[in-house]
């Protein structure tokens, strides 16, 4: 059951594992069946309302007026804001209980990625290395042991590990007379989330400093990448012995030169895997990559903090428990998610990454089987959130020239479907709007 949960990251995570040039490939294509695991991933045969929407455009009056109409079928707990970013005035298109707090699910996962495009850098790597303890022969031969060190990157696999033992053999090691060391200590040793009792989560693989194989489940990530690592390095020719084990890299060699290094793919494309097909793996990886920091381990309670300070720096509030919001008390309120949308567009390191890394409407991630054929395909991004009554999609529209952001947060939700209807309608009357 756990390994038929984790197929809804395969998105991802197929061609993760051939490299970097690949994993952006992965996201632009529509979601396999496999994806079905995924309570976010798309449905293309749902009807839609929103496919018989009239396509021509409708003033401001208009659009709140039919937005008030859907806002009144919608289930009893939920909340919407719209609003224009490039009006002169700043306007408000429409709220109704925009500012209570409610559950995020995936909606989470717009705080935690514009936290790491903001705090680690939209063009920033992660990058995992190899070191060596002891000394070189003139012979070829190492007296001692090697380290593959991780970095919390999500997608390193088998292009990295090969990447790596081309380093080690190109730089004169034949032979290495110790062992093989993985070391996940850039992270804590929890598994999982709140969710899941911080145990491993029937949602995603296990949490590590060093994995291999993306979302690939493995009972020990690190001691798998170490024992790849072994095994490409004897594929190299490389003589090295038999059992592999995780330990961390001494401290007095956390200067010395790196024998061989492999870089992930930029932050923003990072966030663009984690959005678009909503992987909660990589949104779990990248907010305990937040909190790792010189001698400290990244956890996930030390990484909420971190979302929590900078959205609010961004004038945004939000209660944070992961990363992927999985966990049922991640909470914000719609005004408040298009607070971070309208801030993230006006900051010129954040917008082009944040906006590209979302979910474009009828084209592809998970709203790629939603609203195509209307006036919104091509023209809005989002975010989805789905959980146990849960049903969320927040985001952009281009309309008539003007960035309008919007936020439809909908908790005691009972029909699935009927709830993706009011939202995709919603949507193309935002779409259908000239200022």
């Amino acid at each position: 059951m756990l390994t038929a949960a984790l197929a809804a990251a395969a998105l991802v995570t197929a061609l993760v594992l051939a490299g970097s040039s690949a994993s952006a490939k992965a996201v632009a294509q529509e979601p396999s069946p496999a994806q079905a695991a995924n309570p976010d991933a798309p449905a293309s045969s749902r009807p839609s309302l929103a496919r018989t929407a009239r396509r021509g455009p409708i003033s401001a009056g208009k659009l709140k007026r039919k937005l008030g109409r859907l806002a009144r079928k919608a289930p009893g707990s939920s909340g919407f804001y719209v609003y224009d970013i490039d009006a002169k005035s700043k306007r408000v298109l429409f709220d109704r209980s925009e500012g209570k707090r409610r559950l995020l699910a995936s909606n989470e996962k717009l705080f935690t990625t514009t936290t790491a495009l903001g705090l680690l850098g939209p063009d920033s790597q992660l990058e995992t290395r190899v070191k060596a303890d002891g000394k070189l022969s003139r012979a070829g031969k190492l007296q001692g042991d090697l380290y593959l060190i991780g970095d919390g990157d999500p997608t390193f696999g088998a292009a990295g590990i090969a990447d790596l033992a081309d380093d080690v053999r190109r730089s004169g090691i034949k032979r290495i007379s110790g062992k093989v060391y993985g070391d996940d200590s850039i992270f804590d040793t929890l598994r999982g989330v709140p969710d899941s009792n911080w145990g491993a989560s029937p949602y995603f693989a296990p949490l590590s400093g060093l994995v291999y194989g993306g979302s690939t489940y493995a009972e020990d990530p690190a001691k798998e990448a170490a024992r790849a690592f072994r095994d490409a390095l004897r594929g190299e020719g490389i003589k090295v012995g038999g059992k592999v084990k995780v330990k961390a890299l001494p401290g007095r060699l956390r200067k010395s030169e790196a024998v061989g290094e492999w870089k992930s793919d930029t932050i923003a494309r990072l966030a663009a895997y984690t959005n678009k097909p909503s992987d909660n793996f990589f949104a779990e990886m990248l907010l305990k990559r937040l909190d790792a920091s010189g001698s400290s381990r990244g956890t996930t309670r030390g990484g909420t903090k971190d979302v929590e300070r900078f959205v609010a720096g961004l004038g945004s509030k939000v209660d944070a428990k992961d990363g992927s919001g999985l966990t049922r008390h991640n909470r914000s309120s719609p005004r408040d998610v298009v607070r971070l949308l309208t801030a993230v567009s006006e900051d010129r390191k954040l917008a082009d990454p944040l906006y590209d890394s979302l979910s474009i409407a009828g084209r592809d991630g998970t709203l790629g089987g939603r609203m195509g054929g209307t006036v919104a395909a091509g023209r809005c991004r989002g975010k989805t959130g789905t959980i146990t009554g849960v049903s969320n999609v927040s985001g952009y529209c281009k309309s008539g020239g003007h960035l309008v952001a919007f936020s439809i947060l909908m908790n005691g939700v009972g029909d699935l479907t009927a709830a993706h209807n009011i939202q995709d309608d919603m949507v193309v009357q935002i779409a259908r709007y000239r200022p």
